[in-house]
């Protein structure tokens, strides 16, 4: 069932999306492809990389920058400095093909307490206080940063620009706490927040969230068989559907 429940998740997603109009990218030298995430994306990279190799013929070289607890503003600020924490990042942006672009609201300035809502505890607690469009602004405007700044490096060459949300593994956890209504708003503004930064510049959003939630968001990925025993990160099955989510997207490029 949770298999035609992805492919309808799939089949909306990929709406508004052109099919695969790489025309004006040259498949004859290798592509370079940049990940940016958090431990949610663990392995995406790889796996997504083999199967742009498969769909489009061309050799990929994977640079993964995914760390676990990643915020968007460590991800600007790598971009922005090219200092000795990773020297030769900015020169890898400004010839990668494919960027995919994820990192948590922390140090944006946001003044939320997503805490609260990304644990697996069923603890009674309070709810989050702060999650309206405003309180997000700040991480918001991170995001859009970002995406300027790739297309600042890559100066008009046609590149396949991915924006990621992220799906959410406790759904059943914040019933049991007394936290969902709270929780639930604050992860739909979360991803609205990445949806609005991304489409200032016609970046599509892979949305984890429809794919592993379900359209209304209520459904427990645990229960399909996505995340595993850690309650949080993803199963290879997880992982399968992540990439599907992306390639549900095609392969056009952005520019050029």
């Amino acid at each position: 069932m949770w298999r035609v429940a992805l492919a309808v998740i799939l089949l909306v997603t990929v709406c508004g999306c052109s099919g695969n109009t790489t025309d004006s990218m040259d498949t004859t030298e290798p592509w370079d492809l940049v990940w940016f995430s958090d431990s949610t994306g663990f392995g995406i990279a790889e796996l997504w990389g083999e199967r742009i190799e498969q769909e489009l013929g061309v050799e990929v070289r994977v640079h993964d920058k995914s760390a676990g607890g990643l915020p968007a503003a460590t991800v600007l600020g790598w971009i922005e400095d090219g200092d000795s924490s990773l020297p030769i990042l900015r020169e890898t942006l400004a010839e990668a093909e494919v960027v995919v672009v994820f990192g948590n609201p922390r140090q944006s300035g946001y003044a939320g307490d997503e805490g609260t809502c990304v644990s697996s505890s069923v603890f009674p607690r309070d709810p989050p206080m702060h999650y309206t469009e405003e309180d997000w602004a700040p991480y918001r405007d991170v995001l859009h940063s970002i995406f300027e700044a790739v297309f600042d490096l890559r100066d008009g060459q046609p590149t396949i620009v991915r924006a990621m949300d992220m799906y959410n593994p406790v759904i059943a956890d914040w019933r049991e706490a007394g936290i969902d209504e709270e929780c639930m708003a604050a992860w739909e503004v979360f991803s609205e927040s990445i949806r609005a930064a991304a489409a200032e510049y016609d970046v599509p959003t892979a949305s984890m969230f429809d794919a592993f939630n379900g359209p209304d968001h209520t459904e427990d990925p645990r229960e399909k068989g996505f995340i595993g025993a850690d309650k949080m990160h993803t199963t290879d099955e997880g992982q399968a559907a992540m990439v599907e989510v992306l390639h549900a997207l095609g392969y056009d490029p952005i520019g050029g």
